[in-house]
């Protein structure tokens, strides 16, 4: 009964909010209206309004127009909620948003690493792709550390706060994740379920169970069970014409099950710096389940070589899925977003833990995802200006941005159902980034793509190439410390 107010109280607190940020789009125009009266209401109280900034332009360059936002009012309800966050603080602090979109993240990464070398300091703020902000970027020497700006608050609720395990060394945050980047938000790791399949089979909606925090792998392994069949009687299972438990591709699904699961090969000393420290007992243990469920069991499980022959198959899961053809699809949030004209009714899940011992739920997100990083290029009065605006950007975003989200991924045209929403919040407010994962990914080493590689070519064990690649990993690790200054 306590659960069910809770949600109640979440979804209406919801719902103020989002009526708060619609109505009257023009007030504000005075900037002390919306630095004083208001300000609670869109952006963070503890922020303390300036004025500084007044007849300035901020400079945001980016890969994903979804962060950046439009020029003008859009129909898509997330990029115009951007539009509106971005007029709001406009108006509140007189400041001038101009968003430059590259639209390839590598040319982006060079237009950053040209703009440090000669010191114009073009961008203020750039959201890049987020291995090669890690691997090019910062490794590079081109990066301010952010924790070192004086308005950003890593603790406040808009950042992520698992950003610590993927991206600082020692004292050096140099990338972090929030609510600024509604792009990332979508590619957070989710499971979404067949509803209509579900109540033809009988089977409960697995919602009492993520909220109890009892949404384990053992649980999908038995939903999925049995499930995959031969409907056209060929003797072969097929994605064109059969039905399978469970679909996914690897890029996707595979990380999101061994994160998800807690999966890492390092861990931090007492001074925040990375160690090489595979369990390989452990890390086994986890890939078992995963084994059985992406292989024993028959799931469509699209690879890297597959995709490779034909760029397309990584489509098909979710074609195979929104035809009803599948039971479940591990998948992310804008896989919800993509299934918008799907005849049956779908729900979502967080990605589920290992085990019921398992404290949180984790949900990955995917390396495509843009990161927030300050060139250092920047100069020392445009830093303070990007700081401040960070965490303007940031806060107003926790406020107007995120449940416009919520809406567009769990009210869409088949996802009718509140608990849906109440799955976003958990899916959004759990996210995870890996350190191997995200410095190591360009290497190809055991320590970024083992369950990938593993699972690409069906096979049972993961250790061997755990300890082949151990002393790579170390060598290179210790190229990483160098590059940060240990």
């Amino acid at each position: 009964m306590y659960k069910k107010l809770l949600v109640l109280l979440l979804c209406g607190v919801m719902m103020i909010a989002m009526l708060a940020s619609c109505v009257n789009p023009d007030q504000g125009e005075d900037s002390s209206v919306g630095a004083n009266e208001e300000e609670t209401n869109w952006v963070s109280a503890d922020l303390e309004h300036s004025d500084a900034y007044k007849g300035k332009e901020l400079v945001i360059l980016s890969n994903k127009n979804t962060d950046i936002g439009p020029e003008e009012n859009s129909s898509d309800p997330l990029e115009d909620a951007v539009y509106r966050r971005n007029d709001k603080i406009e108006a509140a602090y007189g400041i001038e948003i101009n968003g430059l979109l590259v639209e390839d993240y590598v040319t982006l990464g060079q237009d950053v690493k040209t703009d440090v070398t000669a010191g114009t300091g073009e961008y203020h703020i750039v959201y890049q792709h987020m291995v090669d902000a890690a691997t090019n970027l910062a490794l590079g020497n081109n990066l301010y550390k952010l924790n070192d700006l004086e308005h950003v608050n890593f603790d406040q609720p808009w950042w992520d706060q698992d950003c610590k395990n993927g991206f600082m060394i020692g004292d050096s945050m140099l990338l972090a994740c929030g609510d600024l980047l509604p792009s990332t938000n979508t590619i957070t790791a989710a499971v979404i379920f067949n509803k209509n399949l579900f109540d033809e089979y009988g089977l409960e909606y697995p919602y009492d169970d993520a909220r109890e925090g009892t949404w384990t792998i053992d649980d999908m392994l038995l939903l999925t069970k049995d499930r995959t069949k031969d409907l056209n009687g060929d003797g072969k299972v097929a994605y064109q014409d059969d039905f399978y438990g469970l679909v996914g591709w690897s890029l996707d699904c595979d990380y999101n099950f061994f994160f998800g699961a807690g999966c890492t090969l390092f861990s931090f000393d007492e001074d925040h710096l990375p160690v090489y420290d595979a369990n390989t007992d452990r890390l086994q243990t986890v890939y078992d389940k995963i084994y059985e469920l992406i292989v024993t069991q028959q799931s469509f499980h699209v690879t890297v070589q597959e995709y490779i022959a034909n760029n397309s198959m990584y489509a098909e899961p979710a074609g195979v899925f929104k035809s009803g053809r599948s039971l479940m699809y591990a998948s992310y949030l804008s896989g919800a977003i993509g299934l918008k004209d799907m005849e049956n009714d779908f729900g979502l899940l967080p990605q589920p833990k290992y085990d019921e011992k398992q404290e949180d739920y984790l949900s990955f997100v995917n390396g495509s995802a843009s990161v927030v990083v300050v060139p250092k290029s920047v100069s020392s009065e445009n830093l303070d200006m990007a700081g401040y605006m960070m965490e303007v950007l940031s806060s107003s975003s926790y406020y107007m941005v995120t449940e416009t989200l919520y809406e567009k991924v769990a009210k869409s045209k088949t996802a009718r159902d509140p608990e849906s929403a109440e799955m976003v919040d958990i899916i959004i407010r759990n996210k995870v980034f890996d350190f191997g994962y995200t410095h190591f990914h360009h290497k190809s080493l055991a320590c970024s793509s083992i369950v990938q590689t593993s699972l690409n070519s069906k096979s049972p064990s993961i250790v061997k190439n755990i300890t082949k690649d151990e002393k790579q990993t170390k060598k290179e690790l210790q190229k990483i410390l160098a590059a940060y200054g240990y």
